[in-house]
């Protein structure tokens, strides 16, 4: 596994990156939300030819917001700029879900979790790129043109929380908002070398964002280390009694299951196996423990999770005008409302096996150590990845949310962890996953690699715009 060297900050940028850093600078008055918010649209604005990452950008207003706060902090993310996801409600602005049917949808009121952002003294600058309706974890199609990725513009950056990664990858804004319904915080987390944390579902109000399966959505934080990830989550959740918690200590004695056969070990690339052995050797150097663990019953969870998802998703948009929307969505509506009451009842029958098999692999260990995606970010013109042993998976056909799914499907919380670089330079990603309500554990144990480890530092370098190629708009 190639390892880049952290890339340090341009000579000229000499504003605080992180977002501890940047809460501790205004908190300190060594740096205004003014100016923070100033370069975050900048850099947002000066990678936009490359990324794609914005579907809109709220300058004069977040500047106004910025030049309003008090001189004293008076939440956790006091003047820090951020962005969220297409799909939430921002008051006075479009949610469109980056789908031209959805064009002209203004929102009259902020969706809870902005409301919470607002509250912790955020300023919303934007909202970011996603796949058409979250319905896919490429980010290939969107009203707003596809996202591609800024370790290599000829890229995915995996999605829908593809806009989000892209802009923390490139420090364009230190914290952004995703949503997971099969990975969609997971799979761009992984492919852009950042970090994605997936809650227990119905941890965070989903309220106020247009939805794609109720019953499997979840809403998580997405920033460049997990320190900065649970900052945020500490603040959204209103939890911050738990960023005092130690940290590397607290990880001696946890018990990590690491699967070595099954459906999270067959279909994968070799470079996300070297991953998932750097980071238990990591872990175990840090005091914890790692023990093999079986997780069966999970063959065919992708399409219990369609049969699960689309039936509702189908229900969500009773009034959708499918000739205003791809053809990606049709045939996910279509199949939706098309789904026979057999099929979906034997989704959630294997649904609750797959919630069993998980319940009695974290009866015995404290987190799962498993991969986030089967391979490093594809081409978009690649429509099949190798893996394994010489099997392949569709990346158009849900290769990206293999791995995703069934934590989903499970309901669990997952922290999406950036692990190195493949020879290539791009980024490998694995993901820990743990019991109900235990994101603090994952955390830690995030934390505890972090310290250990230097890939959460890699910057990408802006490319020249003729880099960008592949069949993003297909």
């Amino acid at each position: 596994m190639h390892e880049r060297d952290a890339r340090a900050l341009p000579a000229e940028q000499t504003q605080p990156a992180s977002l501890v850093d940047m809460c501790r600078a205004i908190r300190d008055r060594r740096v205004s939300s003014v100016e923070l918010v100033t370069e975050a649209i900048r850099s947002l604005q000066d990678w936009q030819s490359i990324t794609n990452a914005a579907s809109q950008l709220f300058a004069e207003e977040a500047l106004r917001a910025a030049r309003a706060l008090p001189d004293r902090p008076a939440g956790p993310l006091h003047g820090i700029p951020v962005l969220v996801k297409e799909l939430f409600d921002v008051a006075g602005h479009e949610t469109t879900g980056c789908s031209e049917a959805f064009r002209g949808n203004v929102a009259s009121e902020d969706a809870y979790i902005v409301t919470q952002l607002r509250a912790a003294g955020a300023i919303i600058v934007g909202k970011a790129n996603m796949h058409e309706l979250a319905a896919s974890g490429t980010n290939h199609i969107s009203a707003c043109g596809a996202t591609r990725n800024p370790w290599a513009p000829d890229r995915m950056t995996g999605g829908s929380s593809g806009g989000s990664a892209a802009a923390v990858a490139t420090r364009s804004v230190p914290f952004a908002l995703g949503t997971d319904t099969a990975g969609s915080i997971r799979v761009p987390s992984s492919f852009c070398g950042t970090v994605g944390l997936k809650p227990t579902h119905g941890r965070l109000p989903m309220a106020g964002s247009m939805p794609l399966s109720p019953s499997l959505g979840c809403i998580g934080p997405m920033a460049a280390s997990v320190e900065d990830v649970a900052w945020g989550y500490a603040a959204l959740a209103n939890e911050q009694n738990q960023l005092a918690t130690p940290t590397a200590a607290s990880v001696h004695g946890l018990r990590i299951g690491r699967v070595r056969n099954g459906y999270f070990s067959a279909l994968i690339h070799p470079v996300i196996r070297d991953a998932l052995d750097h980071v238990g050797e990591v872990l175990t150097s840090a005091g914890a423990t790692l023990v093999d663990t079986d997780l069966p019953e999970m063959e065919g969870a992708l399409h219990t999770w369609g049969n699960i998802a689309w039936p509702e998703f189908a229900v969500a948009y009773p009034d959708l005008e499918l000739d205003r929307v791809g053809q990606q969505i049709v045939g996910h509506y279509r199949y939706g409302q098309q789904l026979g009451p057999r099929d979906r009842c034997q989704a959630r029958e294997h649904a609750t096996r797959i919630r069993a098999t998980f319940a009695t692999a974290l009866h015995d260990v404290d987190a799962l150590l498993l991969p986030a995606t089967a391979y490093p970010a594809p081409r978009f013109d690649d429509d099949e990845i190798t893996v394994g042993t010489a099997e392949t998976l569709n990346v158009y056909r849900g290769g990206p949310v293999w791995f995703t799914c069934p934590i989903d499907i499970a309901m669990l919380p997952a922290l999406s962890l950036p692990a190195g670089f493949d020879p290539q330079g791009l980024p490998l990603g694995v993901q820990l996953v743990g019991d109900f309500a235990a994101e603090w554990t994952l955390l830690r144990l995030g934390l505890a690699y972090q310290e250990r480890t230097t890939h959460h530092l890699a910057i990408p370098t802006r490319p020249l715009p003729s880099d960008a190629g592949g069949r993003p708009d297909s």
